[in-house]
């Protein structure tokens, strides 16, 4: 089984990613995840925006590399769960999927958490606007995914209802 998970920077993704891993251990099976943020590519060849790095566009990411990744991986694990705010920017990435989630947060709530995350230091009001909207551009499921559960990034997850959705797509 493979699962991708996409959503807004701060709304849960990597959460969800490492609970759904556990989940999957604790009944015997074998689970990783993979994180998006391990394929960007050299940063020399990533596009600038106002001299900093744009981490934001799907340009950013190999995701030739990551597809590669996810295949090798699928021979020896159960489960892969691949996880980033660009999970479905790739339409080739989106057809490995069998289940999908799509963690949302306000636009207030991204606001408050990524002022909090000061891991690369301070980010400039104009970056936060533009991550912001890059998501909205980039970020966004494609509407043809059917194996799609939205989840709300600001309440604890209810693991009920996600077992449930997925039970429809283990094999």
């Amino acid at each position: 089984m493979i699962i991708g998970i996409g959503g807004r920077s701060r709304s849960g993704k990597t959460t969800l990613a490492e609970t759904l891993v556990w989940h999957f251990r604790s009944q015997n099976k074998r689970a990783i995840a993979l994180h998006q943020d391990d394929f960007v590519k050299k940063l020399d060849t990533i596009p600038l925006i106002q001299d900093h790095i744009d981490w934001e566009t799907p340009e950013s990411i190999d995701f030739e590399l990551l597809k590669k990744g996810a295949n090798f991986l699928t021979q020896d694990f159960d489960v892969l769960v691949i996880e980033g705010i660009l999970a479905f920017a790739d339409a080739d990435l989106n057809t490995l999927y069998d289940c999908c989630f799509f963690t949302h947060i306000s636009e207030e709530t991204f606001r408050i958490r990524k002022a909090a995350d000061t891991r690369w230091g301070e980010e400039p009001a104009w970056y936060i606007k533009y991550i912001w909207e890059s998501f909205l551009k980039y970020g966004q499921p494609p509407q043809k995914l059917n194996n799609l559960m939205t989840i709300d990034g600001e309440k604890p997850y209810q693991m009920g209802e996600i077992e449930e959705f997925m039970r429809h797509f283990d094999k």
